[in-house]
């Protein structure tokens, strides 16, 4: 199984990303994947300068790809999985980070064993107050690059409410898409893994206990964890 691992680099490291990146190329080096995979680089916005092939030198069968920023990193995430062929592909956006060594192990075991749908370190079962939707979130998730392909939106707008948000947590998500063509999307723990409609309770996950099961983090699973119930 060929397995890609793609990254979101946005603004050549402006706006604080360059600090994000290195934050996960160190993660990487700590965390051992556990398989195999090659590596591509979505540059958000700018071209890949000589710092940015610096800083992700080190990653395994590292490419590059430019992206125009349109649709931030959903749009960049939906160039990959036009453009680069694998079986399953890795999604990390500009601020994810690895935090438990066996994590690319983890996740190839559960698509082999659960099949060809979405799968997420981290989730949420929605709010129906605010039209936020049972969806995975979009900072570390996998896939085969192939269903992801096929999601029938391109999303070309970034924030301010735009196709970025509803693509992840709106009626027409990726999740709400593949759950009408009777497709679960799940959360993936470190030990145990829950369809998204019940991911609020997975022991030591996103909303639950103290995080040490997240596969792969981000802002938002640092300290003083926000989100933990």
């Amino acid at each position: 199984m060929k397995i890609v691992l793609c990254y979101i680099f946005p603004l050549d490291g402006g706006g604080g990303y360059r600090e994000k990146a290195l934050q996960f190329v160190e993660s990487y080096g700590r965390c051992a994947a556990g398989v195999d995979h090659d590596t591509v680089i979505v540059c958000n916005g700018a071209a890949p300068s000589d710092d940015a092939r610096s800083i992700f030198s080190g990653l395994p069968g590292l490419s590059f790809l430019q992206h125009d920023n349109s649709g931030w990193d959903i749009g960049g995430f939906q160039l990959a999985a036009r453009t680069v062929p694998c079986d399953l592909m890795v999604f990390c956006g500009g601020s994810a980070y690895f935090r438990i060594p066996g994590w690319l192990e983890r996740m190839a075991q559960m698509f082999l064993e659960l099949g060809d749908t979405l799968y997420g370190s981290t989730g949420n079962q929605g709010d129906s107050r605010v039209g936020v939707y049972p969806h995975v979130r979009t900072t570390g998730f996998w896939c085969s690059p192939s269903l992801l392909a096929k999601y029938p939106f391109l999303v070309t707008q970034g924030g301010g409410g735009g196709q970025r948000y509803a693509a992840e947590h709106g009626p027409n998500c990726v999740c709400n898409w593949l759950a009408s063509q009777g497709k679960t999307s799940w959360v993936v723990g470190a030990t145990d893994a829950l369809p998204v409609t019940q991911c609020d309770s997975l022991a030591n996950g996103f909303h639950h206990g103290n995080q040490e099961g997240v596969l792969v983090g981000d802002r938002l699973t640092c300290p003083p964890y926000y989100h933990c119930a």
